[in-house]
């Protein structure tokens, strides 16, 4: 007699469902890291956007093309903040900023006030320093990232040009 085969065996089965579960886990965990990656992009993005604006506003200054109002700009961090959220984001350990003075809260009508619109974050701003702190700030890998030099790979990188000494700061 002639006994033909045909069909899947047991183990075969269970090598396929084990193959297709780990080609499944790959791609999840794939698309998870791309989601996080682009989250951190954004607030890197903001961040840098928000340098570019603070530059331009310190030029203004510097060179008093904008006199009166650039210490105006904000809000009073303390109206906004308990002292608590104050103490802890402006410390070594969160923002590396330890000296709060002369920073302003930039909430999202400040921001959009000055030409930047769907910024996500908003942000202490000491102009002055040409400083930025996000009020929230992002974590990603268990650390929580308030400044552009905090982040991975962020090398400080917004182009300023001093326009008295004709310098690029990076």
């Amino acid at each position: 007699m002639k006994k033909n085969d045909f069909g899947i065996t047991l183990v075969g089965l269970v090598i396929t469902i084990i193959i297709l579960l780990i080609l499944a886990s790959i791609t999840v965990y794939s698309g998870v890291s791309t989601i996080r990656s682009a989250k951190l992009t954004k607030f890197t993005t903001e961040l840098k956007m928000m340098q570019q604006k603070v530059n331009e506003l310190y030029d203004s200054y510097k060179n008093e093309r904008l006199v009166t109002g650039i210490q105006d700009i904000g809000k009073n961090p303390e109206e906004n903040f308990s002292t608590n959220e104050l103490e802890t984001i402006f410390s070594i350990e969160e923002s590396g900023v330890t000296d709060r003075e002369g920073y302003k809260y930039y909430d999202a009508e400040t921001i959009q006030a000055l030409g930047l619109e769907n910024m996500e974050y908003t942000f202490f701003v000491n102009v002055d320093k040409r400083s930025i702190i996000s009020t929230v700030g992002f974590v990603y890998d268990g650390k929580t990232y308030y400044t552009l030099e905090q982040v991975p790979d962020g090398v400080y990188n917004v182009e300023y040009n001093d326009t008295e000494g004709n310098e690029n700061i990076i």
